[in-house]
């Protein structure tokens, strides 16, 4: 049987994009790993977490790699990537786009395997880390969904200067704060000099949309204003997190992503049950994957119907 770790090897370096700049000292580079859905713990479906997306951008020297996977395999098998792309050049730094762990869980075991590594984010990501890991519900849910998978989190991710600038040999590197997307505090990693945006959880490539915490029409206006916000920095080059290797990187996911939202926010107001709204999503959307991240989706709009547990997955922020 083919090991996870072949499977990425196999086929997901192939897809992955160099992108170079000469007008500035040092080329830059950037490059995807697409890992492949993940099963999930809820019995008695067999669900699968979305497929996830993890930036690596480098020029002659050092390098920036853009979250962190899951569960300890993926970050094993990222970090064999990264190693395999970089060679000798140095991994500095791990930007977290946003709170979710699936976003930043594996941060110790790339800090294992690249000492000296520094995990950034803006003050309120961090803030985010640390509601989402105070909750017992939380740690409970994602011990029992991902058991025996998760690193022991020791919470080292250091705060970005308040605009949100660092560099990458000469090369800006600029955090975004866009707010409230598929959960709050979330911002994005825009890199000017490649014309380039990496998204994080704001917009989606063809995968089911997270809506358990955009669950009011103030709340998903707010979304598609993030993605608005986004597409004002006029990149070229989108790079979703959660995405299909087929995807692409096109300016498409802004619209595409909005669109989502406001089929769902038309559907919730004719679906009759879990079972019909899944079905009316379904039809409109059937290329997309991720079928967890829409079974607790619908969760939150029918509670109890649809059987899948992790409705306070990830609790709004204390006030």
């Amino acid at each position: 049987m083919l090991s996870f770790k072949f499977i990425i090897a196999l086929i997901l370096t192939p897809m992955s994009l160099a992108t170079k700049v000469q007008h500035l000292a040092t080329p830059l580079s950037w490059d995807v790993l697409h890992a492949p859905e993940l099963p999930v713990v809820d019995p008695p479906h067999n669900y699968t977490i979305s497929p996830t997306s993890f930036t690596l951008l480098h020029g002659q020297s050092t390098a920036v790699l853009v979250d962190a996977p899951v569960n300890i395999e993926t970050s094993h098998a990222l970090a064999d990537w990264v190693s395999e792309i970089i060679g000798n050049k140095t991994l500095t730094h791990i930007y977290v786009t946003h709170g979710h762990g699936d976003h930043f869980f594996g941060i110790p075991v790339l800090q294992q395997r690249f000492p000296g590594v520094i995990a950034v984010a803006t003050e309120r990501t961090i803030a985010h880390v640390a509601e989402q890991l105070s909750y017992a519900e939380f740690i409970e849910f994602w011990s029992a969904t991902f058991p025996d998978q998760i690193p022991t989190q020791n919470e080292t991710i250091q705060p970005l200067p308040l605009n949100g600038k660092f560099y990458l040999e000469g090369h800006l590197l600029q955090a975004v704060e866009v707010g409230q997307s598929d959960t709050y505090n979330t911002s994005v990693l825009h890199v000017p000099s490649l014309e380039l945006v990496i998204t994080g959880d704001a917009v989606y490539g063809e995968c089911f949309q997270y809506l358990v915490e955009t669950n009011t029409a103030k709340l998903r206006a707010e979304w598609i204003r993030a993605v608005d916000k986004i597409e004002s920095l006029r990149p070229k080059i989108v790079v979703p997190s959660h995405k299909q290797i087929w995807d692409g990187y096109g300016t498409d996911h802004f619209e595409k992503t909005r669109q989502y939202i406001k089929d769902w926010e038309t559907l919730l107001e004719v679906a009759t049950s879990a079972s019909d709204l899944k079905e009316k999503i379904i039809a409109l959307y059937p290329q997309r994957v991720g079928d967890w991240i829409l079974g607790i989706s619908i969760d939150e709009v029918f509670p109890n119907q649809n059987s899948v547990k992790g409705k306070n997955l990830f609790p709004a922020p204390r006030t």
